[in-house]
């Protein structure tokens, strides 16, 4: 079992002790992977984890398995487990299905669009506008994921959103992989307030229009950060 000192590591919170020990592990593992600490194609050894974590080699064993149903990692041959890194395929496959949620979605909102749904997605601009004044780049890129969940949440759609939210830590990996210069981030942007203005105005085909342009914007972003990124480098 992991002594006390395991969990400020990982950053419990008392709702993290109803997980059990493969469950945890994935998460702190997912964590890392999703900031960068782990990359694409680097291994992560039983070994090596069982000592970090202070643990039997069979829940880390089990974390990996979690993680590989999530997508973040994959098991190679003679080299084990190895976190993922996507093909220009995969990628183009992944965008191509968000697209289709998001459109989807939009649609769902010419029969939920209201006047507090138009103040929540005025107070994620605010945030965003905020951390783009600031250089935060991590910061922005919360905010963003936190506007299209936002379109989902107000779609009305259990399954759409939870699709999506599948879909998302996948993505997450990608685009987290690289940071966004500022001249990006301003024109991200643009981009979020065009789709708030053309909801607002009913205007529901001009905002499947500016948010698939948004979206096809990603999918450049990620496939730049794979060429940066060759699989495969770390051992």
């Amino acid at each position: 079992m992991l002594d006390n000192h395991f969990w400020p590591m990982l950053g419990a919170s008392s709702s993290e002790f109803g997980k059990s020990l493969p469950q945890q592990i994935a998460d702190y593992i997912a964590t890392e992977i999703l900031q960068g600490r782990f990359r694409p194609g680097e291994r992560l050894k039983e070994e090596d984890l069982a000592a970090k974590f202070q643990t039997s080699r069979a829940p880390v064993r089990e974390a990996l398995y979690l993680l590989q149903i999530d997508g973040l990692v994959e098991r190679q041959p003679r080299r084990g487990t190895v976190v993922k890194a996507y093909t220009e395929k995969e990628i183009r496959e992944l965008y191509e299905v968000r697209q289709g949620l998001e459109q989807i979605a939009v649609e769902r909102l010419r029969h939920a669009w209201s006047r507090r749904a138009a103040e929540r997605f005025h107070a994620v601009l605010a945030d965003m506008e905020q951390a783009l004044a600031e250089s935060d780049a991590e910061a922005y890129a919360e905010f963003n994921e936190a506007f299209h969940e936002l379109i989902f949440d107000l779609a009305g759609n259990e399954v759409l959103l939870r699709l999506y939210r599948q879909l998302q830590n996948l993505l997450r990996l990608l685009l987290r992989l690289s940071t966004q210069e500022a001249a990006q981030m301003r024109a991200s942007y643009e981009e979020h307030r065009a789709i708030v203005a053309a909801l607002e105005r009913g205007d529901f085909e001009e905002a499947k229009r500016v948010l698939a342009q948004n979206v096809d914007h990603g999918l450049h972003r990620a496939l730049g950060t794979r060429a940066e990124v060759p699989p495969g480098t770390r051992t």
